[in-house]
Order: C-alpha cells, then structure tokens, then sequence
C-alpha cells in the first residue's frame, strides 16, 4: 500500500499530539492570598487547617479552614477571638466531597459574640473580600457594621447560623481582604 501526503502528515500530526500529550502535566494546586491593611494599627494574617498564622502568601494544595482578622488591633485575641474575620476555603474543583461532588471555593464575614467567643462584644473593622481567578471574581461587597445591611452574608451576634457564605467553583483561586 502506498501512503499518501495527507495520510503521512495525519499521521505524523497525530504521533505528535500524543507524544506532548504526554508530556503535559497539570497545574499544581495553589492559592494566593491577599491581605490589604488600611488600618492605623494591628497586622493582617490568617491561618488554615494544621498550619500557623501567617501574612500574604501563596498555599500549595487545598486550603481548608481559613480565618483572616487584625492581629494586635484593640482587643483581638489569637485566631481572630474578639473581632470580626473572614473565614474561607480556597479548594479546586477536581477535589471531590464524599458524595461525588467537587468542592466549592467559600467565604464568608463573621462578627459572632457571646459564649464561643468568650466575650459579649467584638471588636469591628471595615473587611471587604473578593475572589481572584478565571472564572471567579466576586465578593459580597464590603462589611461595614455590625448588621446584616452593613455586612452582607455574615454570621452576626450569637447565631452560628444564618450567614450566607459567598461560594464559586474555578481552579487556583486566590482571595484578597481588606481590612479598614
């Protein structure tokens, strides 16, 4: 059988598809978090699962559990104990949930008080959080107050439920927050 032009590019287009194919790696998993400071005093940072606080930086792999506040401003206390935070998770979505489901990258304000907190009053900022990545670039807009007008989706008094976290689902996601 004689081979053609047309037959011998396909097929030499075709060895070459699969030979960089398998070349080609996936994008490791990470996160960049931003944290803004417009504060007269204190020092943003945040911490997640298994890990020690921290300033702005990128994570590798997921990164489950976050909390963002104002470290040394008024009366904050370690892990944000006393003053409003942002909590958030930052999880691709080829992670899948125990029922199939891929993650979802999710953040929210909390300004909770009361027994959790050991306290009956908190220490309020200004926050404000945006998403950064393809596909998921939002926030709620900016927490203000103390109320659900002032701060958009966020869990408030002594109530662990009620809040309404913001959630998309993209790959690589970062979060900025700023603070005052």
């Amino acid at each position: 059988m004689l081979l053609t032009t047309p037959t011998v590019l396909l097929a030499v287009a075709s060895f070459a598809a699969v030979s960089q194919g398998s070349v080609i790696k996936a994008r490791a998993e990470t996160h960049q978090v931003t944290l803004v400071n417009n504060c007269v005093s204190g020092n943003p940072v945040f911490l997640y699962e298994g890990n020690d606080k921290q300033g702005s930086g990128t994570v590798s792999g997921p990164l489950r559990g976050g909390v963002a506040w104002m470290d040394s401003y008024g009366d904050c206390q370690s892990s944000g104990v006393n003053c409003g935070i942002v909590e958030f998770t930052l999880i691709n979505e080829s992670n899948l949930d125990p029922n199939g489901n891929p993650y979802q990258n999710s953040a929210d304000y909390s300004l909770l008080t009361g027994t959790a907190w050991a306290t009956t009053s908190c220490d309020t900022y200004n926050m404000n959080f945006d998403f950064n990545g393809d596909g998921c670039n939002k926030g709620p807009g900016a927490c203000t107050g103390n109320s659900a007008a002032q701060c958009p989706g966020a869990y408030l008094g002594s109530a662990t439920e009620g809040g309404a976290p913001t959630q998309c689902v993209a790959d690589n996601v970062g979060i900025t927050i700023t603070f005052c």
